[in-house]
């Protein structure tokens, strides 16, 4: 006669076997529980926004004062295309991997009273301070530098604006 019962092996074996079926079926199913973990964004675009972003204080700084972008005068930041195509070829941002993915790219500037409200939106009144690709709350990757703007008549900056680029 055979009384011997489950043993602990029969239970861990037998366990084991509910949970790797259990794992499965949420890791395989499309959208299943898992995928609220995954980064909307891919590993590419941030990156491309950091060197965009990099590029602008870079090159349309004032001389001998890096984080004071030139405005209101040739060369300035005002004089940024409004499609940004020269601005992503000359950062680099269009051979950053082999699959060439060439992001879509707003670039702004956020005034400081915007930034007390705890919002990105860029500053508008006489000049619209933002380029590119309009910003419509989708994801994307944000890359921000803290700057000011030299010739700011209309006081713009005071003390300070972020210079926020944005990369999907």
């Amino acid at each position: 006669m055979n009384d011997r019962g489950q043993t602990p092996q029969d239970f861990a074996v037998g366990t084991s076997i509910l949970l790797l079926t259990i794992i499965g079926t949420f890791v395989f199913i499309q959208g299943g529980g898992l995928s609220v973990y995954e980064d909307p964004v891919t590993a590419i675009e941030q990156p491309q926004a950091d060197r965009v972003a990099s590029y602008i204080v870079e090159n349309y700084s004032v001389s001998d004062n890096r984080n004071t972008l030139r405005y209101d005068e040739p060369g300035g930041i005002d004089r940024l295309p409004s499609d940004l195509g020269d601005l992503s070829s000359h950062a680099g941002v269009n051979v950053s991997s082999d699959r060439r993915t060439d992001p879509t790219l707003s670039v702004s500037i956020v005034n400081n009273s915007t930034l007390r409200s705890g919002e990105l939106r860029p500053h508008t009144g006489a000049t619209d301070l933002a380029w590119g690709a309009e910003y419509d709350n989708q994801t994307a990757s944000i890359a921000t530098r803290v700057i000011s703007l030299n010739n700011d008549t209309n006081n713009v900056c005071d003390p300070i604006c972020w210079l926020v680029v944005r990369a999907w």
